[in-house]
C-alpha cells in the first residue's frame, strides 16, 4: 500500500514537472519491469498496450502518445505491433538519466 502511494505520489508530481514523451518514456520502463520479461538482446518485451490506455495513463490524447511512440520507434528505443513492445535496453539506459 506504501509502495503504491508513493508510486502515485510520483505520478501526480510528474503531470506538472515531466514533458509527455518523458512521461510516456516512464511509464513504458514501469510497464516493462512490472509486466515484461527480458530478452537475449537485453529488450524489454511485454505485452501490447493500445495507445488509448497508454494516453489514459500519461495524462494525455491517444494522438500525442502515436506521435511519441512513432518517434521513439524512429530513435531506435521501441519497437511495437499488435502483439507487443520492446522496449531496447538503450531506452532504459538513456531515459533514467537526470533531465537537464
Amino acid at each position: 500500500m506504501v509502495r503504491r502511494s508513493v508510486e502515485f505520489s510520483a505520478r501526480i508530481e510528474s503531470f506538472s514537472s515531466e514533458s509527455i514523451s518523458r512521461r510516456l518514456m516512464r511509464a513504458l520502463t514501469i510497464f516493462a519491469r512490472r509486466f515484461g520479461h527480458e530478452e537475449e538482446d537485453g529488450a524489454i518485451r511485454m505485452t501490447a498496450f493500445t495507445h488509448e490506455l497508454l494516453s489514459q495513463y500519461v495524462g494525455t490524447t491517444r494522438e500525442i502518445v502515436t506521435h511519441h511512440m512513432s518517434q521513439f520507434r524512429r530513435d531506435g528505443y521501441v519497437e511495437y505491433s499488435r502483439t507487443g513492445i520492446s522496449l531496447h535496453a538503450r531506452a532504459l539506459a538513456d531515459w533514467q538519466k537526470p533531465q537537464a
